[in-house]
Parts: structure tokens; C-alpha cells; sequence
């Protein structure tokens, strides 16, 4: 209690791993410890003098890098008296003393800074501060595709995560010796170390240790050492509309983020620069189907529409991710009409058959293809609690539909088939439609039946509605024939695909 720390009698207080370079005075300059002791309770960062930081979990002065941390107490004066008898009191400089539960009550009216009764130091090993450990991903997305998805990687645009875990480093950039040329008439201010963090997110959706896709997150700020916020961005794969932030390579499955933190060279950082990697798990969920296009957009709805269907996610890992490809009229989701049949390509291709009909003329449809993990995103309405400014339409910020044209009537006398029935047990194949004339040929899978029959004539006309087709019909029916009739002198009608095979 009777350090003063007077020009004659200094203090020096701190630490040093010794064996420091001599020729580089000095390597850091004291450091206001009482200041920087009362700083660490709360702060997460870079403290008072700037080259030194906390932490913050554990009120620590450093992080575990700086060679020496300490403070020269040597500005303080003994009391005496003076020619004329004046009496000079005292003036510590020295200032780590009990504070009790008031530091400004037991401090000196002549010190320059408050007591501070403890100082706690980080310290430094033989070896750069240990890799952080994460225990929790918490993703926090403002809304799911409506009637679709509702695993994470189904979530609208971008998405907050915190990154629960422990030691985690503050960015930060420090300046060795600031504000020191005032008392040494030598500028000694020089960069100190600064330090960096970023992050990635990894999926991989088959399991197999290879990412399909590597995303980097954006905002990646250390809040504290227990915690990193960050965001998943919105997706440049699907073009400057996005709205989502998984390209379409991810179909869920599991994510991994690695996080990475830098620390550059400084004098406050004795072991040059190094990095510290640490990695967590985050369940992406699996993805509804993605829909991109259909082709063609729009055709005549009299007849049977053959459209390609292209998007992601149709199969997901070997299995089907698929049972349903549909039609919802735009405006009026109570029209729906559903493809029959359809037929998985591949991941990213569907063949789909649709029925319109010819009095859904001049109507929009939209495309929608729904499975077991949820239905395409074909968005037409914003929804409740979903980010501002998040596009409508697919993942690409587009709708997709088929338009049926206004004009349906049969191109140049060509017949209109509509729909067909299969009798298993005769082999009996009957087909409805318009515009069919006596003597039209018929081929399924391309053979032609033995028998065919004409009924149903067309009022006004000598075009029948219905044929019957008998024998001979097996070797075509193939689980996926196609059934073309062609009128006498014009051109093939539309094609009807038979799912049937004989028994």
C-alpha cells in the first residue's frame, strides 16, 4: 500500500516471456492495466491503448499472443517540503490497490486513475491459443416456400444463423504504441496484428465427404466468445432474382460451416501469423423439387401437351423425390389438371403428359411438381413474415406456366384425341376423341390393331368420336406406347401415351 512509483523508486507490473528483440524498442508499450482490467469485465475487443484485446468470457487482459503485457509506474511523487516550508502531499501513480466497493472512495484525490484491486492476464504458451470449439447452428429463416418445403434448405432467401459455441476471437485491429510520440519525441505508433473471421457452408447431400456445393457467408461478426452471427446469402446460381439462398446442386442433406480465423503478424503477436479452423454440423432437411421451365410454354390444348420440365432436386440421392406433376389455373386454383403420365428423366428433367382440354382455351396455367419433401416453389403472393424485398415465382424469381392457345380447333383436318380406356381382361383398347374419320389409320406403339371399330358418329358430320380397337394390340402396349391416329389425306393427330400393358 505504500507504492508510490516515483522516478526514483519505478513499479513495473505485468508480464514477459523474456528474450525479447532489443533492437526493437519496445516491442509494445505499457498498457493501462487498471483501465484495461475494468474494460475486460465487459468488452469483446480491442481495450483502452489499443494493442491489446479481451476475449470476454473470462475478464483476461490478451488473447494469448502478446509477448509481454505491462505497466511502468514511475510519474508518481513522494511527499516533502519545500524551501519555504510548503508541504506537498504524496501523488501515487501506482494505482493496483483494494478498491473495496468503491474505487473512487479509496483512490486518491492526487492519483491520476482509479484503484483496481485485481488483474487477471490470458498469459501466453508455447503454442498459439487452441482452435475454438462449436456445440450449435441456430438457423433463424422468416419464412418456408407456402404449400411447399419446410426444411431449412426450402427457406425464402437469405438466412441469419448464431453460431453457439466457445473461443471464439473478437475481430479486431490493433496499433502498437499509439499516442506515445507526445512523450518520447520519437514516433513509435506501428501496425499491431489484426484479426479476421470468415465462414462457409458446405452441403453434401449424398454423404460421400464431397461437397456438391460451397457457399461463403456474409456478416460473419464474433459477437462474443460463446457466439457468431452470420448469413447465408441469396444464391447467384439461379441469376440476379433469387430467392433462395441454396444453389440448385444442394439438395439438402447435411451442411458443415467452417469457420476461419486470422491472425496477421504484429509485434503483439509473437507467433506470426497462424489461423484457427473450427467446424460445424447444420441439418439442411431435404428440399421440395425445384421447377425452372417448362417447354414448350404454351400449345394447343385440344390435344395432349408433351412438355419437358426441367429443375433440380426430381431425384435426390437414387430415390424419387416425385409423385405428383400438376396444372393449377392461375386465378383459380379449384382448375387443377394433373400429368398423366409422367416420367422422371433424370435429377433435372421430367417428361410430363398433360390433358388441358380444349375448354381451358386461352387460359394460363402454372407448373407445379410436388413430392414427399414438398411441392415447387411457384410463388404468385407474398406470404406473412417473409424478408422484404423477396422475389415471387420459382427459385429464379420467374413463374412458370403454360398457356393454352386461344385458337384449338384441328390443324388441316388432322383428328383430336382425348382420352383412352383399357379392358385387362378382353385386351380391348377404346379410344375417345374428335374429328376421326372411316378409314383412319391407327397405330399403338407402332403396330395396327387387327380390328377397329368407328362409332359415335359426330352430329352434322361424317366424323366419329370413339374407335374400338381389338387383337393384335399386346406387342405395342408396352407400359409406354404412344397412339396416333391419322385421317385419310391429312396429318397425324395428336399422341395419347398408353401406360397399359396386357395381361
Amino acid at each position: 500500500m505504500d507504492l508510490l512509483g516515483t522516478p526514483d523508486l519505478p513499479v513495473i507490473t505485468g508480464f514477459s516471456i523474456g528474450g525479447l528483440d532489443p533492437l526493437n524498442p519496445p516491442g509494445l508499450c505499457e498498457t493501462n492495466l487498471s483501465e484495461a482490467a475494468r474494460g475486460a469485465e465487459t468488452t469483446f475487443g480491442v481495450l483502452v491503448g489499443n494493442q491489446t484485446a479481451a476475449i470476454g468470457c473470462n475478464c483476461l487482459i490478451g488473447e494469448g499472443t502478446e509477448p509481454t503485457i505491462f505497466e511502468l509506474f514511475n510519474e508518481g511523487s513522494d511527499a516533502h517540503i519545500g524551501a519555504g516550508g510548503e508541504i506537498t502531499f504524496a501523488t501515487p501513480d501506482f494505482d493496483l490497490r483494494f478498491e473495496g466497493n468503491d474505487a473512487a472512495a479509496c483512490t486518491s484525490t492526487r492519483q491520476r486513475d482509479l484503484n483496481r484491486g485485481k488483474v487477471s492476464f490470458f498469459g501466453i504458451g508455447c503454442a498459439p491459443p487452441s482452435n475454438a470449439i462449436c456445440r450449435q447452428v441456430l438457423a433463424t429463416p422468416s419464412a418456408f416456400t407456402p404449400n411447399g418445403g419446410t426444411d431449412l434448405v426450402d427457406a425464402l432467401c437469405a438466412v441469419p444463423l448464431n453460431i453457439i459455441g466457445c473461443g471464439f476471437f473478437p475481430n479486431e485491429v490493433t496499433t502498437i504504441c499509439q499516442g506515445f510520440q507526445s512523450s518520447t519525441g520519437v514516433p513509435l505508433q506501428r501496425p499491431g496484428k489484426t484479426v479476421t473471421t470468415a465462414a462457409t457452408l458446405a452441403c453434401d447431400t449424398n454423404g460421400d465427404g464431397i461437397p456438391e456445393t460451397v457457399v461463403a457467408l456474409t456478416n460473419v461478426t464474433p459477437v462474443s466468445c460463446n457466439r457468431i452471427t452470420a448469413t447465408i446469402p441469396i444464391s447467384a446460381s439461379f441469376g440476379g432474382n433469387s430467392n433462395t439462398a441454396f444453389p440448385a446442386a444442394c439438395c439438402g442433406g447435411t451442411g458443415t460451416i467452417t469457420i476461419t480465423t486470422t491472425f496477421t503478424a504484429g509485434d503483439n503477436n509473437i507467433f506470426g501469423p497462424f489461423t484457427r479452423t473450427v467446424t460445424c454440423s447444420l441439418a439442411l432437411g431435404t428440399r421440395a423439387p425445384v421447377v425452372i421451365s417448362v417447354t414448350p410454354s404454351n400449345g394447343n390444348c385440344a390435344v395432349q401437351q408433351d412438355v419437358l420440365i426441367t429443375g433440380a432436386c426430381f431425384n435426390i440421392n437414387g430415390v424419387p423425390n416425385v409423385t405428383s406433376v400438376f396444372a393449377l389455373e392461375r386465378g383459380n386454383t379449384s382448375n387443377r389438371i394433373n400429368a398423366i403420365p409422367f416420367v422422371i428423366v433424370n435429377d433435372n428433367l421430367i417428361d410430363a403428359f398433360f390433358n388441358f382440354g380444349s375448354a381451358n382455351a386461352g387460359k394460363t396455367f402454372l407448373i407445379f411438381v410436388s413430392g414427399p419433401n414438398g411441392t415447387s416453389r411457384n410463388r404468385t403472393v407474398a406470404q406473412a413474415g417473409e424478408p422484404a424485398g423477396c422475389t415471387l415465382g420459382n427459385e429464379q424469381g420467374v413463374q412458370v406456366t403454360f398457356t393454352c392457345n386461344s385458337a384449338t380447333g384441328a390443324a388441316s383436318g388432322a383428328a383430336v384425341l382425348t382420352s383412352y380406356t383399357f379392358d385387362a381382361t378382353t385386351n380391348v383398347l377404346r379410344v375417345t376423341g374428335t374429328n376421326i374419320k372411316e378409314g383412319a389409320l391407327v397405330t399403338v406403339g407402332g403396330i395396327t390393331p387387327k380390328k377397329i371399330k368407328f362409332s359415335g358418329v359426330e352430329a352434322g358430320s361424317n366424323s366419329f368420336n370413339t374407335i374400338v380397337l381389338k387383337k393384335k394390340l399386346c406387342g405395342g402396349l408396352n407400359g409406354n406406347a404412344e397412339l396416333v391416329v391419322t385421317n385419310p389425306g391429312a396429318p397425324a393427330s395428336n399422341k395419347l401415351i398408353v401406360t397399359e400393358k396386357c395381361q
